[in-house]
């Protein structure tokens, strides 16, 4: 009786440049940039804190560091998300990297909704004092630079349906995800500046 000869699928192997695209070293330089110009903020934000005579933040400033520490961790644990979206492209699995993109979204939408919340509750304006503007001003900026993230995913999401292969996008999607790292620890520092740091 002749055995039967059971074949397996052949592994798919994960798609691996030799070098980086050229996208992805044109992202990386213009974040090079945006580095440059949060480092601006932050200098001003110490030179200010510095130079001005009341306590910092000034009496009567009630941030809520616990709320803004959890959606924090939430825009944080967002780079894992988008991470795992760029290794299933690699693996040429466009639909689990859309869901994976998708909850990136969801996690970063769920922070911009935060802050538009805390901005609407908030006790004090940028004109209350230099606190109130720096505070204004640096969150909005790095807002801003989320929303433009959650933008780029949505034409990703667009790009890939109805593809059969990711491959193809998969430096976009890189390039997305370095400018979402980025967000993120840019994120970091303004929290520890503005929640924590007294």
């Amino acid at each position: 009786m002749a055995e039967a000869i059971v074949t397996r699928p052949a592994r798919r192997e994960p798609i691996r440049f030799s070098k980086p695209s050229i996208l992805g070293v044109g992202t990386m330089v213009w974040l090079g940039s945006e580095l440059m110009f949060f480092s601006g903020l932050f200098a001003a934000y110490f030179t200010i804190r510095a130079h001005d005579g009341s306590p910092w933040p000034p009496a009567g400033i009630r941030l809520d560091t616990l709320q803004s520490g959890i959606f924090s961790t939430v825009l944080v644990l967002s780079s894992l998300a988008m991470q795992k979206a760029v290794f299933e492209a690699e693996h040429d699995r466009p639909r689990s990297a859309m869901r994976w993109i998708a909850i990136t979204f969801a996690m970063g939408g769920a922070f911009v909704a935060n802050q538009a919340f805390e901005w609407a509750t908030l006790k004090f304006g940028p004109q209350t004092d230099a606190y109130g503007s720096l505070f204004y001003v640096m969150s909005g900026v790095h807002g801003l630079h989320v929303i433009v993230g959650l933008a780029a995913m949505l034409l990703m999401l667009v790009r890939l349906k109805g593809l059969k292969g990711g491959s193809r996008h998969l430096p976009g999607l890189q390039a997305l995800s370095y400018y979402w790292h980025f967000v993120d620890i840019v994120w970091v520092a303004l929290f520890a500046c503005l929640f924590l740091v007294h």
